[in-house]
């Protein structure tokens, strides 16, 4: 009878966990396919990450991405993760280097990612828009 318990028990155990693995895991695949997507520069499959509800001021314009095609990505150095303001949101800095191809020149951009889970949908979205250039200098 103790061995069914605990049987039950940690079967318990393991369906109330199902659905952070899966939250994880969807969470790892996104931020991977996204790093791998930045590493090839290429900006419009990156879009397909953002939110449908993106305001605004994160979504890009038209221009924006043109001169972010101006550059080549050479790292791509992503932070550990921070949790958010809920449980279904994260932060990630990530140190991008980005070679200019007309002047030649490298600049170092920190990026600060912020994710928000999408449970109807299971899938994380990236709610705070593309890499910023300009920077205070």
């Amino acid at each position: 009878m103790k061995k069914f318990i605990v049987a039950v028990i940690i079967c318990s155990l393991l369906v109330a966990c199902g659905g952070r693995m899966t939250k994880k895991k969807s969470l790892d695949h996104s931020l991977y396919q996204y790093a791998k997507v930045m590493r090839w520069a290429d900006y419009n499959t990156a879009l397909t990450f953002f939110s449908p509800n993106i305001d605004k001021e994160h979504k890009p314009t038209v221009l924006e991405i043109e001169r972010l095609k101006q550059f080549n990505v050479s790292s791509y150095v992503a932070a550990p993760i921070m949790p958010g303001a809920s449980e279904n949101e994260i932060i990630q800095d990530v140190q991008i280097k980005l070679y200019n191809l007309h002047t030649k020149r490298e600049r170092v951009v920190v990026d600060r990612q912020v994710w928000e889970y999408d449970s109807d949908a299971k899938t994380w979205w990236l709610t705070s828009g593309l890499p910023q250039l300009v920077t205070d200098r």
